[in-house]
């Protein structure tokens, strides 16, 4: 078993850094940190849900359920099914009844109206479930219809917030000497910065697909374009969709704490060969490619490999973490086999954002205090191609380099995605005047700013593909109103959505003909805001140093490094007893 100073040494970052947020404006305190603190196991932290439970519902009311994709479940006097097809004739609901799914069979018997537990990876499925009772039995019909005036009981699941919050700040805080009250403090301090980390994430547009019924969260949008002036066309590849579906529904949410100012919002079906793959690559232009040839090396400042670390995408990541190099970041160093007379390359990764960029970047912002809302409004205002130079200056994106006989010339650079989910993305790059038989290309970023997966190469060119843009069925917002017309194009219209506001797309998919593959691409445009409220007098002594190039990767050097020593006091303290 690993020793405490050994696990708390990984996630150190992680949980002491949010509580340097809160008190970096007294540093004794940060060092204060002189108690037993036990980082408990994942399984620790508890989820709850509460039932809402009522002696009976209205027709209206489960008119509003079914429209918001709520999981039907009818539960008799000696068993219990799923409705499907479920809609309203009048006062009388009807549907189809099926054999419950395993993913809705673990909660029909509910311990609390308002504790209930429910494990994180059931939450997707749990959270939609409305229950009904009726004192009826089964008769073994398929068909169901039924007054809603007849059922005895209704329970609608939701999460408990206010209750799983508080057990995941206790769960951190764990055994604490209970003699030094200062050091339970801030040991508090801590336990509730990582558990709202935790939940916070890096916030954007949520998107979430729908299968069988259900709606799981897929991948954020357009990460990073906080202003206007940094408004953008995020091109998502949707990998999970059947090939021969007939129908695609899914629902951009509001993230917590945020504002959102939607655009554009458009569907592309590409169709192309059996065994091809399909990328738009940040500019919207639209790439195939079949195998990819792994890298001969992959080596970083240090030349340490990481080389079986990129052979594949399976959640092994390289972070960027080795010292900076002569532009002031990480890197990782890759060397190809490059065909003879080759013209171009695509370059394919599988990454995403880190926690701990998410961590830096709220960090900064922090800074601003009571002048935050001022500093947006300049930056609303400003020169977006001049807020784009400063992000590629602080190596916020992930910078692509290629190796010339005049040395390393900038390429292009893989946007911000955000850290709530990984993709594949691809770059095309012109070769053509790379000299031999192997090219050798840079990736760059901040420190701990990415998690790479996968990096490959294809030197193929496009084969035939079709594109057709698919008509929406339906854009409705989660108020009733449509707005199919707002989002149709890039323009001065947007969707605005706030709180717990969301926009439901549904599209009927045209079939591929002869031996032909399907992939869907979402393309999706606009910006959003930050609603947190900061406080705090303005530190501009520490804001002005961000001007400079590339303090994005010395800053968060710093603030790890801080985080370690942190994490190396409360190891020795834990050998001394």
């Amino acid at each position: 078993m690993k020793s405490f100073h050994s696990k708390l040494s990984g996630v150190a970052p992680f949980i002491f850094f949010p509580a340097l947020i809160i008190i970096r404006r007294s540093k004794k305190l940060t060092y204060v940190l002189v108690s037993f603190m036990v980082i408990t196991l994942s399984s620790c932290y508890l989820n709850f849900y509460r039932t809402n439970t009522k002696p009976s519902i209205d027709a209206a009311t489960v008119a509003n359920l079914k429209l918001n994709n709520k999981y039907f479940i009818i539960h008799f006097s000696d068993t219990a099914y799923g409705l499907q097809n479920v809609h309203l004739s009048g006062d009388t609901l009807q549907g189809s009844l099926v054999a419950l799914p395993p993913e809705h069979s673990g909660y029909l018997h509910p311990v609390s109206p308002e504790k209930s537990r429910v494990k994180r990876a059931d939450q997707m499925y749990t959270l939609v479930e409305v229950h009904l009772y009726t004192a009826a039995a089964n008769a073994g019909n398929t068909l169901f219809s039924a007054p809603v005036s007849s059922f005895n009981r209704a329970d609608v699941y939701e999460l408990n917030r206010e209750a799983t919050r508080k057990n995941h700040i206790w769960s951190t805080v764990g055994i604490v000497t209970t003699g030094v009250a200062v050091v339970v403090l801030v040991a508090y301090i801590v336990s509730a910065s990582a558990a709202n980390q935790a939940e916070e994430d890096c916030n954007c547009p949520q998107l979430y697909m729908e299968s069988n019924g259900a709606y799981s969260f897929t991948s954020g949008l357009y990460s990073g374009a906080v202003y206007s002036t940094l408004e953008r066309i995020d091109y998502l590849p949707l990998n999970t969709v059947p090939y021969d579906t007939k129908d695609i529904s899914f629902k951009i949410a509001n993230a917590e704490n945020e504002e959102q100012f939607i655009n554009k919002v458009e569907l592309l079906q590409v169709n192309h060969a059996a065994g091809q793959n399909v990328l738009a690559d940040r500019h919207g232009d639209i790439f195939t490619y079949r195998e990819t040839i792994a890298p001969l090396s992959a080596l970083t400042g240090e030349n340490n490999t990481v080389q079986e670390i990129l052979q594949q995408t399976d959640e092994q990541y390289y972070s960027f973490t080795n010292n900076a190099n002569e532009n002031g970041f990480s890197d990782v160093r890759l060397s190809f086999d490059k065909p003879g007379n080759t013209s171009h390359a695509k370059l394919i990764i599988h990454a995403r954002n880190t926690y701990w960029g998410g961590l830096i970047h709220k960090e900064f912002i922090s800074y601003f205090g009571d002048d935050f809302e001022k500093w947006r409004s300049k930056q609303e205002k400003a020169d977006p191609k001049e807020l784009e130079k400063w992000q590629t200056d602080q190596a916020l994106p992930l910078m692509v380099y290629i190796k010339t006989t005049d040395g390393w010339k900038f390429v292009d650079y893989y946007p911000l995605i955000g850290n709530t989910a990984s993709r594949d993305m691809i770059m095309n790059i012109d070769t053509k005047n790379i000299p031999g038989n192997t090219i050798e290309i840079k990736l760059e970023t901040a420190f701990r700013f990415w998690d790479l997966d996968f990096a490959g190469i294809d030197y193929s060119d496009n084969k035939n593909f079709t594109v057709k843009t698919i008509e929406p069925v339906q854009i409705i917002k989660s108020d009733n109103t449509d707005e199919s017309g707002v989002l149709q194009s890039s323009d001065n219209q947007y969707a605005h959505l706030q709180n717990d506001e969301f926009i439901s797309f549904k599209y009927s998919i045209p079939q591929a003909t002869g031996n032909e593959e399907t992939s869907y691409i979402l393309i999706s445009g606009g910006y959003y805001h930050s609603i947190e409220h900061l406080t705090g007098k303005a530190d501009y002594n520490k804001l002005y140093k961000f001007k400079k190039q590339g303090y994005f990767d010395k800053f968060s050097r710093e603030k790890y490094k801080e985080a370690q020593e942190v994490a190396a006091v409360m190891g020795n303290l834990n050998k001394t007893h």
